[in-house]
């Protein structure tokens, strides 16, 4: 099977704004976001299941459907609009000339009072068919606002499900890295703390070539299911790369995130993984950065980083502080 090449960004954005203008949608972040999160996921097949690039698909043809049915009511209200106004305007500028021949004494007053009746006669037919115009409109409208709602739903519930690694169910470097922007934006708002940890399991290429990938897959999924078991609500679980977890701990300094790391290692000797009735027992060292007023979530993270090698230099199961 050919190679798929790399997804562009740019391209996929290019794509997301040319749909926008197509659909008459207004360039906004909200509605940018939508166009721009479909289509990437269908760019993207060699990294998503059959499932995922239909439910993409149904979604984003379910958004033209709707942005479509939007503009059709919009049209047809202003069509409705401009031909009865046209109306109207008519009628008042005869209703206007009978008055002032009717101040002049032009013409008789009877025939004046019959002009002015079927004047106002068709004012008032005329504003009728615009009041019936906006009521359908309206609900129209609110239908079409329903179904949004429901695509929208749909695309928030497509958005965690990709940001989740399908191995272990944490959160992927996709999803991590909306996470942590909320998370730093948080901890600023109401001048918080926030602790992230990096954990490398220690000599885990052993266990692949001893045990097998799958066996080394089956580890990976029980340290993620007891991470989570230590972790807080609040707190989240990210599959950083093949062997790395990375924790984002909200709420916490060093010493608390320092004391969750050895909550996780008490837990993790007291519960080995078991293979065929051998035991398989997994250390890690880890590396642990609580945010700085001057920096920002990646220079967060890079100091963890930093502090992870330090700790893998230094033996198994060690953990470090960040400079």
């Amino acid at each position: 099977m050919p190679k798929v090449p790399p997804v562009n960004p740019v391209e996929i954005a290019r794509i997301a704004l040319k749909r926008l203008v197509e659909s008459r949608l207004p360039p906004t972040p909200e509605n940018y976001t939508q166009f721009y999160n479909a289509i990437a996921t269908i760019k993207a097949p060699e990294e998503k299941t059959t499932d995922e690039l239909q439910q993409a698909w149904k979604i984003l043809c379910r958004l033209d459907d709707a942005v479509g049915d939007a503009t059709d009511t919009t049209e047809q209200l202003i069509a409705s609009l401009a031909v009865n106004g046209e109306s109207m305007a008519s009628s008042l500028d005869q209703l206007q000339t009978a008055r002032e021949q009717h101040l002049a004494k032009v013409v008789p007053p009877e025939e004046t009072h019959g002009r002015l009746e079927a004047l106002l006669d068709q004012i008032i037919d005329s504003t009728s068919t615009i009041h019936s115009s906006v009521q359908t409109t309206h609900v129209d409208l609110a239908a079409i606002r329903e179904s949004v709602r429901h695509i929208e739903e749909d695309l928030a519930h497509n958005r965690m499900i990709l940001g989740l690694d399908p191995l272990t169910g944490a959160h992927n470097r996709q999803g991590f890295d909306h996470l942590l922007a909320a998370e730093v934006k948080r901890a600023r708002r109401h001048s918080g703390k926030l602790s992230v940890v990096i954990l490398d399991l220690d000599d885990f290429k052993l266990v692949n070539d001893r045990f097998g990938h799958l066996v080394g897959d089956q580890v990976l999924v029980h340290m993620a299911d007891l991470a989570k078991a230590v972790l807080r609500e609040t707190d989240a679980l990210v599959r950083y790369g093949g062997e790395e977890f990375l924790l984002i701990l909200p709420e916490t300094d060093q010493n608390g995130a320092q004391y969750v790391v050895d909550r996780l290692r008490v837990v993790a000797a007291r519960t080995p993984f078991m293979h065929k009735s051998e035991r398989i027992d997994v250390t890690f060292s880890s590396g642990v950065a609580m945010l700085k007023d001057d920096e920002n979530g990646r220079a967060l993270v890079l100091r963890a980083d930093e502090a992870l090698y330090r700790a893998k230099h230094s033996g198994r199961g060690r953990i470090e502080l960040a400079l």
